[in-house]
């Protein structure tokens, strides 16, 4: 990684002589959104002057808390203020916070556009479109077949994932578009650590966190990449989960740079954690589904996007989180279905424990944009030779 542009002492300096963004920008060649960045990274340390804060902690001291003593109203002149204030840091919080702030550097910065992959193949039809959801990846989770009755690592993901992937390309329709969609929690755990942000449960990890960092864009860009292959045009629809709230939105943001020069890709990232993708008559909801109950979601849709509600006939959600696949028509929602999908990894020493477990495999389904859902349900499974 290359040096930053502007040190935290320097962007003070620039700040109190009055400079705004436009113009620290243009001083240090940098883009405003970057000078936007460095200075809300400049407020975590404590220096924030329009708070009438000026703190210079070191960069790496994120600031928790304040404790501050105030003179009460002065009887005589009826003066008030701040005696004197502590600053609270929290050394694990910076910890985190920089390691995320590395990644997010790297990832958002300093990654060059993937090359442009040409399109050979011929659409049979450019009234249907694929969404191909890859539910819950989990990569980094380490499972001991003693156990659990199987063996799971980083390498056996890889060999796998592209094996059963690659299979359900070669047996979808070739529409014009897909639909990409990751269901969430594709990295086991969200810190090095190895705990999620959400919950903050250890996880059983298989290696070094940068190692499964990795992997997993490795992993989504292989996908996206053979999707080029037979696909004229491909969305990328990321939704965060419960196992990984901050490094599953840096995927977004790993996605949209890698592939911004390329016309065909188009990325969203999972800033909500519920994305919607409309295609004529055809309403699709996409959400992981740990922050909703399923019932209620075709009413979050129709509060959501009521007018692309209103305007379509079809509307189907598409969610991860429960490992398994199962389709739901709820009956107070006659207007929509809820479908959630199965997964690829095998189950847990603590999913083992707990008595679950189901069929694992990957799901490729196929809509018509005046028909909605069409019976070519492709389902690949893992197999035994995998």
């Amino acid at each position: 990684m290359s040096a930053p542009k502007i040190t935290h002492e320097q962007l003070r300096e620039e700040l109190s002589n009055g400079l705004t963004r436009k113009a620290i920008a243009t001083k240090h060649d940098m883009s405003e959104r970057a000078v936007y960045n460095h200075i809300s990274k400049l407020k975590a340390t404590g220096y924030d002057p329009d708070n009438e804060r000026r703190h210079k902690n070191p960069d790496d001291q994120i600031v928790k808390g304040y404790s501050t003593l105030h003179r009460l109203m002065n009887k005589e002149d009826g003066s008030t203020g701040t005696v004197m204030e502590w600053v609270k840091t929290n050394v694990a919080l910076a910890d985190q916070y920089e390691t995320a702030r590395r990644m997010l550097d790297a990832l958002i910065h300093e990654i060059p556009p993937a090359p442009l992959i040409p399109y050979l193949n011929k659409p049979q039809s450019k009234n249907r479109f694929t969404v191909i959801p890859i539910g819950d990846p989990h990569i980094g989770l380490q499972v001991w077949s003693a156990i659990t009755g199987d063996e799971w690592n980083m390498e056996i993901a890889d060999r796998v994932y592209g094996k059963v992937f690659r299979r359900l390309l070669s047996a979808l329709p070739d529409t014009e578009e897909v639909v990409l969609l990751n269901t969430g929690d594709l990295f086991h755990a969200d810190n090095a650590a190895g705990y999620t942000t959400r919950g903050g449960n250890k996880q059983d990890l298989a290696s070094y966190h940068g190692k499964w960092i990795d992997a997993g864009m490795v992993l989504m860009r292989l996908f996206t990449d053979l999707c080029l292959k037979k696909y004229k045009k491909v969305e990328f629809v990321n939704v965060p989960g419960n196992h990984d709230d901050v490094l599953g939105r840096a995927l977004g943001g790993f996605m949209e740079q890698l592939y911004l020069d390329n016309p065909r890709v188009t990325v969203q990232k999972g800033d909500n954690p519920f994305q919607y993708v409309h295609r004529d008559k055809v309403l699709l909801g996409f959400a992981h589904g740990h922050t909703c109950k399923i019932p209620s979601l075709p009413g979050k849709m129709a509060a959501d996007a009521p007018m692309l509600w209103g305007g379509s006939e079809y509307r189907h959600w598409i969610t991860g989180h429960v490992h398994h696949n199962s389709w739901v028509q709820f009956k107070e929602h006659p207007g929509c279905v809820v479908e959630t999908v199965g997964i690829i990894p095998p189950k847990c020493t603590w999913a083992h424990g707990a008595g679950y477990g189901a069929m694992r495999g990957i799901q490729g389904l196929i809509f018509d944009k005046k028909h909605g859902y069409l019976p070519l349900r492709v389902q690949e499974n893992v197999r035994g030779d995998d």
